[in-house]
């Protein structure tokens, strides 16, 4: 009888994201700048938590200069203090976020000559960062009918075996295994807890890579067959492609799905 009333107080035909409180981990750039973008556009306050108060406070003011209700929280998601402080600093008039997308990661591509300084660039944003951001993101919610959702950033590296990426698919392996058990803990307080695994998408780390290191433009890069034809619709997402998908596991329009990992991968799992 409770949960049944907690879904009714989203009016039916909404995705039931207006007025909510968010929260995006690595959300000044790339993809979490695209997720950022695309809630704000749902009608959501947004506070991002980026450990880079360049990028952050760039893209914070262009929000705010449109029009959009967003906060910007300067930190590391391994730094539980900070992340104390950026939920408890939100401004008082917002509601209690009851939406959480882990973006922060580390990004270490090494082989089995991984040092433990290696290994813990790779895994403590990954992993010990994303358990801290849920930790508390979840103590400030009610113990029942939250009627909160958390997306995860895994990838298709999750998935599959590279080489010479060890580091990141095992960061990458452990976040699928931390979202399905945190939905059953946490699915008898109405929390959903999903997952998203993106293929390679065509953002300014990516843009820079082929071009320095290959010297190849985007339409070079996807018409080959080791880059962008790997994929079944034969390119890269761009990040907003990314953010959709996203914003739909937060929304009340996927209020039955919980525990499961979302490939946006043009394909490239399928085969």
């Amino acid at each position: 009888m409770t949960t049944t009333a907690s879904r009714e107080t989203t009016p039916r035909g909404t995705r039931g994201l207006t007025g909510r409180t968010a929260v995006v981990t690595g959300g000044a750039q790339g993809i979490g700048a695209a997720v950022v973008e695309r809630l704000c556009a749902e009608g959501c306050r947004v506070l991002v938590y980026d450990k880079s108060a360049e990028h952050g406070e760039s893209a914070v003011a262009r929000w705010r200069g449109q029009g959009h209700a967003v906060a910007l929280a300067v930190g590391d998601v391994t730094d539980a203090d900070a992340l104390a402080a950026a939920f408890s600093g939100l401004p008082a008039d917002w509601p209690t976020p009851t939406l959480l997308v882990n973006l922060a990661a580390g990004f270490v591509f090494k082989g089995i000559e991984a040092t433990a300084s290696d290994w813990h660039a790779a895994l403590d944003p990954t992993i010990i960062g994303l358990s801290l951001a849920t930790r508390e993101f979840v103590s400030r919610l009610p113990e029942r009918d939250a009627d909160a959702a958390i997306v995860n950033m895994a990838s298709i590296s999750a998935h599959i075996a590279q080489s010479g990426y060890l580091t990141y698919n095992t960061g990458k392996s452990a976040v699928l295994g931390f979202t399905r058990c945190v939905a059953q803990d946490l699915a008898p307080r109405g929390i959903r807890v999903n997952s998203v695994s993106p293929g390679t998408v065509w953002n300014a780390n990516n843009e820079r890579y082929h071009k320095e290191a290959l010297g190849l433009d985007r339409a070079t890069a996807e018409a080959a067959p080791e880059h962008g034809g790997k994929f079944l619709l034969g390119r890269f997402a761009d990040p907003a492609e990314v953010a959709a998908p996203i914003a739909f596991l937060l929304s009340g329009e996927a209020s039955f799905v919980t525990g499961a990992d979302l490939p946006v991968d043009g394909g490239y799992l399928a085969v």
